[in-house]
């Protein structure tokens, strides 16, 4: 089977990094792989025929659209699989001239799903996001992920970050964008007794380090800016709890890793996150005193919190692997060619 992976974005998110682990995967179990994406992305796919291609400024471009046009016809693939909106959009547009089945990813939440409704077949990272679909040719497949269980990630964070002893880290991992919410967390966090570890960077540092300084609580929060992966499974797995604040999620690869690192986990109820960690540990969007007192909750509770999470950490490290996400993305290829 020849597949062909098409990624327009050119940002390392959970969009790219879905598309790397799953066409490695590919290539591990004898599919021929070919990947389109921003020449940034060459790195990630050795041993993978990969395409340069920037499809991340246009998707009406004409000669842009052209070109992917006659690397799709001359590479006779089998599959096209589109990862996301705007790979989506363009891929579509050219599909009646290009001889491949067209299966596509949605990975978060779109108005206007016109291009995914003309693949043949569709992908979704979460159920919720699927909501507003009408094409029936669609599918559940949760982004799963490689983790070495065998790994020691604890270390003592308090001396690490020079954080006073004894004192109850928490700690979120993300870009540090406006739909993240952090300064909901900040604003949460003004009158507890903990800490706070906020992994990551991007456009709203600078402001959350402003509103940190206004908040006068310099000494409740550490920014360590971007970290190797290891890095941040070390600080999640020695963090007494993680929280996401965010306004829109298609399925966090955070959840699932921090799952694994079995940490407790609290959540806005985006993507399928009320679903699976339940009303207990889903907060209300924006709500800065009802995250305050479920934060304060779980400090105060927390070996309840923590048999309370056993269940579901057990359920994630059995359904959130990458074996279960590679095989049931197989199984659309398989029925989509036997149509």
């Amino acid at each position: 089977m020849r597949i062909c992976q098409v990624l327009a974005g050119n940002e390392d998110g959970g969009l790219e990094k879905h598309t790397i682990e799953l066409s490695k995967q590919l290539v591990n179990r004898g599919f021929d792989v070919t990947v389109i994406a921003h020449k940034d992305f060459a790195e990630y796919f050795e041993n993978i025929n990969f395409i340069p291609l920037d499809l991340s400024k246009s998707r009406n471009n004409f000669f842009i659209l052209f070109k992917l046009y006659k690397i799709l016809k001359k590479g006779n693939f089998d599959i096209i699989h589109t990862q996301a909106n705007k790979a989506t959009s363009m891929v579509t547009k050219i599909k009646s001239f290009v001889n491949a089945k067209v299966v596509s990813t949605l990975h978060n939440y779109k108005r206007n799903l016109l291009a995914f409704e003309k693949s043949d077949f569709v992908i979704t990272v979460s159920d919720n996001i699927a909501k507003n679909l009408k094409t029936k040719n669609r599918v559940t497949v949760y982004n799963g992920i490689s983790f070495n269980n065998d790994e020691d990630l604890k270390i003592d964070l308090h001396s690490k970050y020079n954080i006073e002893k004894d004192k109850f880290i928490i700690c979120s991992v993300a870009r540090l964008t406006k739909v993240k919410r952090f300064e909901l967390i900040l604003l949460a966090i003004k009158n507890l007794n903990l800490h706070l570890i906020l992994v990551g960077s991007g456009d709203e540092e600078n402001n959350l380090k402003n509103e940190v300084e206004k908040l006068d609580i310099k000494n409740k929060v550490t920014f360590t800016g971007n970290l190797a992966n290891i890095e941040v499974k070390k600080i999640v797995s020695s963090s007494s709890l993680f929280v996401m604040s965010s306004d829109n999620e298609g399925f966090p690869y955070t959840f699932v890793e921090t799952m694994f690192c079995r940490t407790p986990f609290i959540s806005t109820p985006v993507s399928d996150m009320a679903k699976l960690l339940g009303d207990k540990y889903t907060i209300p969007f924006s709500n800065v005193e009802k995250l305050s007192d479920k934060i304060e909750y779980i400090k105060n509770n927390y070996n309840e919190v923590l048999k309370d999470f056993q269940e579901k950490f057990e359920y994630a490290q059995n359904k959130f692997t990458i074996e279960n996400m590679v095989n049931e993305t197989i199984e659309v290829y398989k029925k989509v060619l036997n149509k």
